[in-house]
């Protein structure tokens, strides 16, 4: 899917369930059944994963990981169920260090989670207010990685935002630390 394909989707979800949108609720709007088990604290431990059988859709998290990072997590699967699961394009996408780093499902679903989970204005809000990408990310309660997937989802929209630090890859929840 294209980027532009994925802020048609983010402004659907946007519509339905309002920016930042309560993982927790859409997981109820959907239902969703929101599991968390511990998996490990290593940084090759499964983060989270997202799996329909039978009708059935699961998210389960890693409860092993910081509340930030399970937060973040969720927002991820849900864009998976949003753009790969609900069309049909996927049955079961997990993230793993054994999962392929450069996935195109990884990087679409990285990009909608940034866009679900921080509007345009508190990021540009935040930036204006400190001057450090680190810092920024903290208070708006995100990993580094996930406000440079949303600043580049806004440089596509056109809007003012420097360029970020670090160059995130689609793969980065593989490699977090708790």
């Amino acid at each position: 899917m294209t980027s532009l394909g994925i802020l048609k989707t983010a402004d659907e979800l946007r519509e339905m369930y309002g920016i930042p949108a309560d993982p927790e609720e859409v997981c109820r709007e959907e239902k969703i059944l929101l599991l968390h088990e511990p998996m490990g604290t290593a940084d090759t431990s499964c983060k989270g994963f997202i799996l329909q059988y039978h009708g059935v859709t699961a998210v389960t998290i890693n409860s092993e990981i910081s509340e930030e990072m399970q937060k973040a997590v969720l927002y991820h699967e849900l864009a998976h169920y949003f753009l790969h699961i609900r069309t049909g394009l996927s049955e079961a996408i997990h993230d793993s260090a054994v999962y392929d780093r450069i996935s195109l499902s990884e990087l679409e679903a990285n990009m909608l989670a940034a866009e679900m989970q921080l509007s345009d204005s508190s990021v540009l809000e935040t930036l204006s207010e400190c001057n450090d990408f680190f810092e920024a990310a903290s208070l708006l309660g995100v990993p580094a990685e996930l406000l440079d997937f949303k600043m580049r989802m806004m440089k596509r929209k056109g809007l003012p935002v420097p360029d970020a630090p670090l160059d995130s890859d689609s793969g980065y929840l593989a490699g977090c630390r708790s």
